[in-house]
C-alpha cells in the first residue's frame, strides 16, 4: 500500500494541474506549429513584408496569418497562398515577417485559432467563429468578398500591413 501513496500523490497533482490549465484556459499539450509555418526574423535592413495583427484578446491558441497571391480564383484557397505563418497567439498586437514576395498586388488573412486546433471554427453560415481579419478590411455581407478590396502592395522595398481581428457578426 506504500508504494501506491505517492502515485496517488502523482495523480491527483498531475490532475489539479490539468485543471488548472484549463481554467485558465490552456491547454496541457503543446499547440502543433510546424517547423516551416515559423515566421522570420523581423529585420529592419531586410526586403520583408511585416504584418502587425492586433485585437488579439488572450494568450491562448495560434495566431495564423497566410498571405495570397493575386489570383480571384485562390483567394482564401490552398492553392493561391504564398506562404502561411503560425505563432503562438500573443494579448494585444503581435508582428509577423517574411521575406518579401517579389513585387506585386497579394491579399492577406488572418485568424486567432483559439482552441489551438489548426482550423477556422466556422458557423451555421459558413462564416468564421473566431477572430479574423482580411488585408484593407472589407465589409462582410453574406460570405467573403472577392479578392480586390484585400489587395495591397508589395513593392522591391517590401511592405507593412496591421489587420485588426474581428468577430463575424
Amino acid at each position: 500500500m506504500k508504494t501506491n501513496a505517492p502515485r496517488r500523490k502523482g495523480a491527483a497533482v498531475a490532475a489539479l494541474s490539468a485543471a488548472c490549465l484549463a481554467s485558465a484556459g490552456l491547454a496541457a499539450q503543446e499547440l502543433d506549429i510546424r517547423p516551416y509555418e515559423a515566421p522570420d526574423s523581423c529585420d529592419p535592413y531586410a526586403v520583408q513584408l511585416k504584418i502587425t495583427v492586433t485585437g488579439i484578446e488572450a494568450a491562448v491558441g495560434i495566431l495564423t496569418v497566410d498571405v495570397y497571391e493575386n489570383d480571384p480564383d485562390r483567394f482564401l484557397n490552398k492553392k493561391g497562398r504564398v506562404r502561411r505563418i503560425r505563432v503562438p497567439a500573443e494579448k494585444g498586437s503581435q508582428t509577423v515577417c517574411m521575406t518579401a514576395p517579389p513585387p506585386g498586388l497579394y491579399a492577406a488573412a488572418t485568424y486567432h485559432d483559439e482552441d489551438g486546433d489548426r482550423d477556422l471554427d466556422k458557423k451555421w453560415n459558413l462564416m468564421p467563429k473566431e477572430p479574423f481579419a482580411l488585408s484593407n478590411d472589407p465589409k462582410l455581407k453574406l460570405g467573403f468578398p472577392p479578392i480586390e478590396p484585400s489587395l495591397f502592395e508589395v513593392t522591391d522595398r517590401g511592405a507593412a500591413i496591421t489587420l485588426s481581428l474581428r468577430t463575424a457578426d
